[in-house]
């Protein structure tokens, strides 16, 4: 986690800089921004949590952020108070690993420079609520793919 800044209008630019530059954004990486999913059983896992993501009102964005070993991401706002954390980042790699942040979304003055959260919790209260008609056994499975990786960290200027 980050701690919020108050910088400026220059503060602002030069956060918006340091963050927007230090990995590519989807339009560069358009089968990140589709999903790419390949033939492994881990892969199938995150395929079908991708989808009920979707199902369940999160949406591809170009402007994602891909970090490395990403191969897909989704978002979706949340309603909050306007000093919270507004925006879920789902991100899946290579490895298996499927990562959620909490961030203000991209409008927002404290884009760059506030609060990211880790949402294990998110992902957890998640698939407990919305994987349905699959056995128990794979939503541990699923479960057991829920990691953190330090990219988004990364990208918040000191």
């Amino acid at each position: 986690m980050t701690s919020e800044k108050r910088r400026g209008t220059l503060g602002y630019i030069a956060d918006l800089a340091y963050g927007a530059t230090k990995y590519p954004c989807g339009w560069m990486r358009p089968s990140v921004v589709q999903g790419c999913f390949d033939d492994s059983y881990e892969s199938e896992l995150q395929k079908l949590f991708f989808e009920v993501l979707i199902e369940q009102g999160f949406r591809r964005t170009y402007w994602q952020l891909v970090f490395p070993g990403q191969t897909a991401g989704l978002v979706r706002k949340q309603k909050t108070s306007v000093s919270e954390p507004n925006e879920h980042h789902v991100r899946f790699y290579e490895d298996g690993v499927i990562d959620c942040e909490l961030e203000y979304d991209r409008f927002n003055g404290h884009h760059w420079t506030g609060l990211r959260e880790g949402g294990i919790d998110f992902l957890n209260e998640f698939l407990s609520q919305h994987v349905r008609g699959v056995s128990d056994d794979i939503k541990e499975e699923i479960r057991s793919l829920f990691g953190r990786k330090p990219y988004a960290e990364e990208c918040v200027r000191d």
